[in-house]
C-alpha cells in the first residue's frame, strides 16, 4: 500500500512537471506579411530567434513555433528605410501576452529614397553613463557626428551601432536608457544597439532573465539587417553566470544555429559586419599567451564563430576593453576593438591607452570599406599624437607616436632634418598624455580605480641631434598618409 502511494505521488509530481513544461512549449502558429505600399516583399527572412523562414512572392510568411517566443522579427532588407519607433529601430513585433494558438504579426516598410551602395557606419563603444553630467558630453558627441556627416558625406546615407555598455549602472533609477536614446537620436541617423555587460539585469537567478530591462527598450538582443551590399549581424556574447556582476564572453548554441541559418541567405564572398560587445580576440592571443586570456574579456567559443564567417569578407566590431585595438585574424577576417566614447568614464580627455574620446567611421562602397578613428572636436585627419624626447616614461631619449587605429598593414616612418630615417619601432608602454593626466588628477576621479593602461600601438625613434626638425609620416591600410612635425630644440627646452 505504501509503495502504491509513493508511485501515485511520483506520478502526480511528474504530471505537474510535464504540464508546466508543456505549457511553456505550447505550439503556436505565427503568420503574417511583410509589405510596402500595399505590395508584398518576397524573400524577407522572418525569425522567432531560433528558426528562419522566408516570405513568399506575396510577402507572406508562416511558422510553427511555441508560446515561449518573445518576438517575431525580420532581417531588414536593403532599399527600405529603417522603421523607427520611440527613436529606436523596430524590425520586430512583440508577441502578445495573451495566449493564442494563432498569432498574426505584420510588418510594413517604407521604400528608401537613397541608394545604400555607398553608406557610412558610425560605431560608438561603451558610452557607459553614470551621472547626469555625463549626458551633456554624449549630446556633444552626437553633435560631432552630425557635423561630420553634414560636412563630409552630404547626401550619403549613414547608420550607427553602439557596441554595448550603453549605461553604467543598471540598478540606478530612473534608468539612463531613455536619456541615452534621446541623446543618440540627436545624431540624426538610425542607431542599432548591442547589449553589454553593464546593460544586464544583475539581481536575477540566471542568464536567461538578465535581459528584461534591455529588451523593454531595444527588443531582441541578436538580429540582422542589410544595407547596400553589406550584411550586418548583431550578436549577444555576454553570458551572465548569476553571481554578482560576473559574466563570460560566450555565444549560446541558439545564437550560433540562428547565425548559421542567417548566413545561408548571404552570398559567399560578400561583406559581413558582425557587432558584439565582448571582443573575440585579445592582445594575449596575439602573443600566443593563451593562458593569460581572461574569460570575461574574450568570446570563449570564438573558433566556432570564426568558422561560420570563413566564406565571407568579415569585419567584427566590438568594444568592452576600453582601448583601441585591431586584429588582422585572416585575409578575410578583421576585428576592430573600439575605444570607449566615454574615455575613463568621462573623467579624462583620453581612454586608458591614450586614444582621445571619439568613435569609428566606416566608409562602405559596395563591399569595399575604408575606416578611420574620429576624435571628437578634432579634424578627421588627426590620426595620431606625436610626443617629444623626454615625454615618455618608458623611453626617455626618444620621440614617441601613439597611433590609435594602427594595424600590422600600416607604415610609420620618421624624418630628421628631411632625412628619411626609416621605420619607427613599435613598443608597449604608457601614453604620456593620459599617464600624466591620471598622475595629476586621479585623486579627484569619481571612479578612482581607473587609470592609464599599457598599450601596444606606441612607436619610438631616437633623434641623432637635439635641434633636429622632426616629421613623422603614417600610412594607413588604405594608403592614406597623415603627418605631424615638430621642432625638437624648442620642445626639449620646455
Amino acid at each position: 500500500m505504501r509503495l502504491r502511494l509513493l508511485l501515485l505521488l511520483w506520478a502526480f509530481q511528474w504530471s505537474v512537471f510535464t504540464f508546466n513544461v508543456q505549457a511553456a512549449l505550447t505550439p503556436v502558429y505565427y503568420y503574417g506579411e511583410v509589405v510596402s505600399e500595399g505590395k508584398g516583399i518576397a524573400n524577407v527572412p522572418v525569425t522567432d530567434g531560433t528558426q528562419i523562414v522566408l516570405t513568399d512572392k506575396k510577402g507572406q510568411y508562416s511558422m510553427l513555433s511555441t508560446s515561449a517566443v518573445e518576438y517575431i522579427y525580420i532581417t531588414l532588407p536593403d532599399k527600405y528605410d529603417v522603421p523607427m519607433k520611440d527613436k529606436v529601430p523596430v524590425f520586430f513585433q512583440k508577441v502578445p501576452a495573451k495566449f493564442s494558438k494563432k498569432v498574426r504579426l505584420d510588418f510594413k516598410l517604407t521604400p528608401s529614397s537613397k541608394d545604400n551602395k555607398k553608406h557610412i557606419l558610425i560605431v560608438w563603444a561603451d558610452p557607459q553613463v553614470y551621472f547626469d553630467e555625463d549626458m551633456a558630453q554624449v549630446r556633444h558627441a552626437s553633435q560631432d557626428v552630425k557635423e561630420l556627416l553634414a560636412n563630409n558625406y552630404p547626401g550619403i546615407p549613414a547608420y550607427g551601432v553602439v557596441c554595448g555598455d550603453i549605461i553604467g549602472d543598471i540598478n540606478k533609477k530612473p534608468s539612463y536608457f531613455s536619456p541615452m536614446i534621446d541623446a543618440i537620436h540627436e545624431t540624426g541617423i538610425p542607431f542599432f544597439y548591442v547589449i553589454g555587460n553593464h546593460d544586464l539585469d544583475l539581481n536575477v537567478r540566471s542568464n536567461e532573465y538578465a535581459r528584461a530591462t534591455y529588451k523593454s527598450y531595444f527588443g531582441p538582443t541578436y538580429y540582422s539587417f542589410n544595407r547596400g551590399d553589406v550584411h550586418y549581424i548583431v550578436l549577444d556574447d555576454v553570458f551572465f553566470i548569476g553571481k554578482s556582476y560576473l559574466y563570460v564572453g560566450y555565444l549560446t548554441e541558439q545564437q550560433l544555429q540562428w547565425m548559421e541559418q542567417d548566413l545561408r541567405q548571404v552570398t559567399p564572398g560578400s561583406t559581413v559586419v558582425v557587432a558584439t560587445h565582448i571582443p573575440t580576440y585579445s592582445r594575449e592571443a596575439r602573443q600566443k599567451e593563451w593562458g593569460k586570456e581572461s574569460t570575461m574579456k574574450v568570446m570563449n567559443n570564438r573558433s566556432h564563430f570564426y568558422d561560420l564567417l570563413k566564406p565571407y569578407n568579415a569585419h567584427i566590431m566590438s568594444g568592452h576593453e576600453h582601448y583601441n585595438e585591431n586584429y588582422v585574424l585572416a585575409d578575410n577576417l578583421y576585428e576592430h576593438v573600439h575605444a570607449p566614447l566615454s574615455t575613463l568614464f568621462w573623467q579624462a580627455p583620453w581612454a586608458c591607452d591614450g586614444t582621445p574620446g571619439g568613435y569609428a567611421v566606416y566608409e562602405f562602397d559596395g563591399g569595399k570599406v575604408n575606416w578611420y578613428y574620429k576624435c571628437a572636436d578634432k579634424d578627421k585627419d588627426y590620426q595620431f599624437e606625436l610626443y617629444p624626447v623626454g615625454a615618455s616614461r618608458n623611453i626617455k631619449n626618444a620621440i614617441v607616436a601613439n597611433i590609435w587605429n594602427y594595424d600590422s598593414t600600416w607604415k610609420v616612418r620618421w624624418y630628421e632634418n628631411s632625412i628619411n630615417r626609416g621605420e619607427m619601432t613599435r613598443f608597449s608602454g604608457y601614453d604620456p598624455a593620459i599617464y600624466d593626466y591620471c598622475d595629476k588628477y586621479s585623486s579627484t576621479f569619481k571612479h578612482r580605480y581607473l587609470g592609464a593602461g599599457i598599450t601596444e600601438h606606441l612607436f619610438y625613434a631616437v633623434p641623432q641631434k637635439k635641434d633636429s626638425d622632426i616629421r613623422v609620416e603614417v600610412t594607413d591600410h588604405c594608403g592614406n598618409v597623415y603627418t605631424q612635425e615638430m621642432k625638437q630644440s624648442k620642445l626639449i627646452e620646455q
